[in-house]
């Protein structure tokens, strides 16, 4: 895990610029919103295992393949596609 380091991307949804942050330094994988998610976006997060971290500002979970896969499902579903 830590040799992959401190990978970021942006992705475009319909909740706005998300940016996914693979923190290997504190073994997370980290979803910024550039606002307050609103309720339905929210519950998807958790409903997906992320829970919101104050002192990180980020919904965050486990970095591993299920938290990637997580991630990308998140992103999916509010992005609004549907789950193929």
């Amino acid at each position: 895990m830590k040799e992959r380091g401190n990978q970021s991307q942006e992705v475009e949804t319909s909740a706005g610029a998300v940016e996914i942050k693979e923190n290997a330094n504190i073994a997370r994988i980290q979803l910024l919103f550039p606002g307050k998610p609103d309720g339905p976006t929210r519950r998807v997060l958790k409903a997906n295992g992320f829970r919101w971290s104050p002192s990180q500002g980020a919904w965050q979970r486990h970095l591993n393949e299920a938290g990637r896969y997580a991630a990308q499902r998140v992103l999916k579903t509010i992005s609004g596609a549907s789950a193929a």
